[in-house]
């Protein structure tokens, strides 16, 4: 069996669980309150800790090893992490696209305020679309091993 040096231990999962859903609902307070240059500037300490604590807790779910891990789940995770790349840089692109059209469409300019917030987001968009797409495809491949041991018994 192919064993992966670079992944966590199971329990970083856990532990990636609590940082993010902490930092997600101390941001949310920030952005209800209209504190969101706070955030991008890095004027707020705490603040930004919450978005550091966002990564880290981000990195923890996506890299901590399953209960049962082989090669499949490693091919799993190889083909989400190059989907989310891809994907990400097609998000990006498109925003960056849409800029170019700021005479017909003023509101999605990514330089007149935009861009900040883009940048931001960035950090966490790969490790998410990589987490949905592999969560997603763990689901879909449970729910094809469950189906093969039913047919055969």
């Amino acid at each position: 069996m192919l064993t992966n040096r670079y992944l966590l231990p199971t329990y970083f999962k856990a532990i990636g669980w609590f940082f993010s859903v902490t930092s997600v609902l101390t941001l949310s307070i920030y952005l209800f309150r209209g504190r969101v240059p706070e955030i991008l500037n890095g004027d707020s300490i705490t603040a930004t800790i919450q978005a550091v604590f966002l990564m880290l807790g981000l990195v923890y779910i996506a890299f901590s090893k399953e209960k049962m891990e082989d090669e499949y789940i490693a091919k799993v995770r190889g083909d989400s992490l190059i989907w989310a790349v891809i994907a990400n840089n097609v998000i990006i692109g498109v925003i960056l696209s849409l800029s170019a059209f700021r005479e017909w469409l003023p509101y999605v300019t990514v330089f007149r305020g935009w861009f900040p917030y883009v940048l931001f987001f960035n950090f966490y968009t790969v490790l998410i679309l990589y987490l949905i797409k592999f969560n997603l495809a763990l689901s879909h491949l449970k729910k094809r091993m469950k189906n093969e041991e039913q047919f055969k018994s």
